[in-house]
């Protein structure tokens, strides 16, 4: 068994204890993670803290190497890699086909890569942003200095180096934590790689959350300046309000309730085998796969029995097996999460149209599942999933079709399916989610910023995202000799005087009163000189409600037309 270790200050240190890491295809234990103390966690915090000074000071040029070096290191291992990480994660090694090597390791290990080597491109110039003869005022961009990331089970190397590598190539060091499902292959690489920077820069620590909730303690850590984290809502939302106590700077992306709206035009043969494969990549677990299916009901019936195909001919089994297309849940607690959900839906009426319980075998094994007769109310519909399971919705409307696929507290991802492709665009752009795509989904994006809307997240990571995420802008004005030169200013217009003295506030468009006023005191004589509304909770939900109201007509107004907008 091979012996894994976490990283602290360049070291690969042994922890007190160590817990189970479990292979989902047979459900039992078949290596061992370190579990960190709170002594462990402040010690990486503590690395990374001291190594901050002297590598945010070491030339860009410097960091891209280390970073380069690294790169070429993991590419040596890639196969030995993808193999742990199948193991541990359930996903298979990967294989010939475009479908099976998506939802395999191999092609996780790829992407990892991929964004690794973006993140040399990142450039964090300065720029001008005026200049006069006396001075000159730049918007620079800063490190943030030691700062953490947590990291999910579904794409564990993915998503931690995602973090890992624009982090440390704009100057910050780096604690991270990967799921306790999940440790081995991040701690494997790390181990590869820990000699590629200096002591300190790059930490790593694993722990049972169950025993110790390392994340928290990394979280509330004063010294720590940002965190990044990838996972559930419910936890994303503990980090918030964590990082609230010291004003941490944070990035979220959690869990996403991903539409499909499938016009009645599309070649359904073709539709339906893009949005299985949308839905059940990674056997369902991709936090912005296909959760919700909207199909036109023009063809409603003909597009299920499609889906139904694309599943019985799906092949799961054990990732190392050459075959294999989709694996296993991740763990236990995600299976029983999923029969949970289908049995709900059973219980209220749904048809399963095939699959619907677990496999007759070992490990965490659920049969892809196809579910009509659901609608919004149903727990399968209204909330994320996160595996094989695809509930199938019809509708008669595109209006009402974005309606429904927007009215979610989620907006992760989403996709529009039509032969129209002008419709399909424009029905796009008004999806409220953080990534959308036309006729495909999950598709390349070529590293584009990626995050959510509403309860999926905050802030955005990737692509040209990743400058703002790992930084903090400054201001900056220099003098350049001579006297500074005073901005001009326009002339001002014609004074006019205020039209009246009785102050109300403004709702819907109104000027209303509210029930009660208060004093505004003159702080030259610390004497009342007028009165302003009181306005109860009544009125601020009001005000509210008529923002919410005109939003989707102002959203959609020109911007030439907003920026006319005058009295």
């Amino acid at each position: 068994m091979a012996d894994y270790k976490m990283l602290i200050n360049g070291e690969l240190v042994d922890a007190k204890e160590t817990f189970d890491v479990i292979n989902p295809a047979t459900g039992k234990a078949f290596a061992k993670a370190p579990h960190c103390d709170a002594a462990d966690v402040d010690a990486a915090v503590a690395a990374a803290v001291a190594a901050y000074p002297s590598w945010r000071d070491t030339p860009i040029e410097e960091r891209r190497a280390c970073l380069q070096n690294a790169i070429g290191i993991i590419a040596q291992h890639k196969e030995a890699l993808g193999e742990l990480l199948c193991k541990e994660q359930g996903k298979p090694k990967g294989g010939e086909t475009p479908e099976r090597t998506f939802v395999g390791a191999s092609l996780e290990m790829m992407m990892t890569l991929n964004v690794m080597g973006k993140a040399l491109a990142i450039s964090p110039e300065p720029l001008v942003h005026m200049e006069t003869e006396g001075a000159k005022v730049e918007v620079c961009r800063r490190p943030l200095g030691a700062v953490a990331g947590i990291g999910p089970w579904n794409f564990p190397v993915l998503c931690m180096f995602q973090k890992v590598a624009p982090a440390v190539v704009l100057g910050n060091t780096f604690v991270g934590k990967p799921s306790p499902f999940t440790p081995l292959s991040t701690l494997a690489v790390v181990a590869l790689i820990k000699d590629c920077f200096p002591k300190g820069v790059l930490n790593m620590i694993t722990a049972d959350d169950s025993k110790f909730r390392a994340g928290a303690h990394l979280t509330a850590h004063p010294d720590i300046r940002k965190v990044s984290f990838t996972g559930s809502v419910p936890t994303g939302k503990a980090i918030m309000k964590a990082c609230s106590d010291d004003v941490k700077r944070m990035t979220l992306e959690m869990g996403g309730n991903d539409a499909a709206i499938v016009r009645g035009d599309v070649d359904v043969k073709k539709a339906a085998a893009g949005v299985f494969g949308g839905a059940f990549a990674n056997t369902g677990q991709v936090c912005v796969a296909v959760k919700r299916a909207y199909v036109h009901s023009s063809i409603y019936d003909e597009f299920v029995k499609e889906l139904v195909k694309n599943a019985e001919e799906a092949k799961f089994g054990d990732g190392m097996e050459a075959t294999t297309m989709y694996g296993p849940l991740n763990n236990k607690m995600q299976f029983d999460k999923v029969c949970e959900f289908v049995e709900d839906a059973k219980k209220n009426g749904a048809k399963i149209e095939t699959g619907g319980k677990p496999m007759d075998r070992d490990g965490y094994f659920y049969e892809p599942t196809i579910v009509s007769g659901v609608k919004e109310g149903f727990r399968i519909v209204d909330e994320e999933q996160f595996g094989p399971v695809l509930p199938v919705i019809p509708y008669d409307d595109d209006e009402d079709a974005l309606a429904r696929a927007n009215g979610t507290k989620y907006g992760l991802g989403g996709s529009v399916w039509s032969s129209d492709i002008e419709v399909a665009n424009k029905m796009a752009a008004r999806m409220e989610s953080g990534t959308v795509w036309v006729n495909e989904h999950l598709g390349d994006t070529d590293g584009a910023p990626f995050g959510g809307m509403k309860h999926s997240g905050i802030g955005r990571e990737s692509g040209c995202a990743d400058l703002a995420a790992w930084t903090e802008m400054q201001s900056l004005k220099t003098v350049k000799g001579g006297a500074p030169v005073p901005p001009s200013l326009p002339p001002l217009p014609e004074q006019l005087p205020l039209p009246s003295a009785d102050y109300k506030m403004l709702i819907n468009g109104e000027l209303v009163d509210a029930k009660e006023t208060f004093d505004v005191i003159n702080p030259a004589t610390g004497k009342a000189f007028a009165k302003a509304p009181h306005c109860d909770a009544a009125d601020v939900d009001a005000a509210v409600a008529a923002a919410v109201a005109a939003y989707p007509s102002w959203r959609d107004t020109p911007i030439e037309e907003r920026r006319a907008c005058q009295p």
